[in-house]
């Protein structure tokens, strides 16, 4: 992502990014080539303080394995790494919308994205049914409510699903990210993109309130 102290966003604000989109990327390069996984994220929130940012998610055991994660590693190694992509709200940005000064400029996307260099560790069997039953109770609870489901982790049906799953936690060591949201444009131009968007696109135009 080209750098613009414009668009530049800290750690707080990409911890509420992934708070607020859960459903990411996972990229790897082991020795076989690059890996892609998409995966539910959640932020640890037992672990994560004012000054670092720590993740748990989870893979099928094939999709950890082609990362590379199922290999012994020696305490001489560095930690396994990922690229986690997060990936918030997005659209098209047509340059008919300008206006002013503005106008005859080219067209353009509005996103907010963060790229994160986590160092990975594996989880025990018991961590990564804590971390099942964390995931289930975050997503029954928004999208089901009082209706929603629990996973027993002590019903051996569970237990043994599980293992067809490798927990992870993950450390964020750096990151980039930006909100590229029409911040350098003129207030009547961003006003007439807002316009369109409410009508087009009311979360793209939300965020763009927050951004300012």
């Amino acid at each position: 992502m080209q750098p613009n102290p414009l668009y530049r966003v800290g750690l707080a604000d990409v911890r509420e990014l992934a708070t607020r989109a859960p459903w990411m990327l996972l990229v790897s390069h082991p020795a076989s080539g690059a890996v892609a996984s998409p995966s539910p994220v959640l932020v640890d929130d037992e672990r994560s303080t004012d000054d670092e940012l720590v993740l748990v998610t989870h893979l099928g055991r094939a999709d950890a394995r082609g990362h590379g994660l199922l290999v012994e590693r020696t305490s001489e190694q560095c930690p396994a790494q990922m690229l986690v992509v997060v990936q918030g709200e997005h659209g098209y940005i047509s340059p008919s919308w300008y206006v002013g000064d503005d106008r005859g400029q080219v067209p353009t996307w509005n996103f907010e994205m963060a790229t994160l260099t986590c160092d990975v560790e594996v989880l025990s069997a018991d961590e990564n049914m804590r971390v099942l039953h964390g995931l289930v109770d975050h997503f029954e609870r928004q999208y089901a409510g009082d209706e929603g489901v629990t996973l027993d982790i002590d019903d051996d049906g569970n237990r043994g699903m599980a293992m067809g799953t490798v927990g992870l936690r993950l450390r964020v060591r750096s990151f980039e990210a930006k909100a590229k949201m029409s911040q350098n444009k003129s207030a009547e131009t961003r006003a007439s993109v807002l316009a369109h968007l409410d009508a087009s696109h009311p979360r793209l135009a939300a965020r763009m309130r927050v951004a300012g």
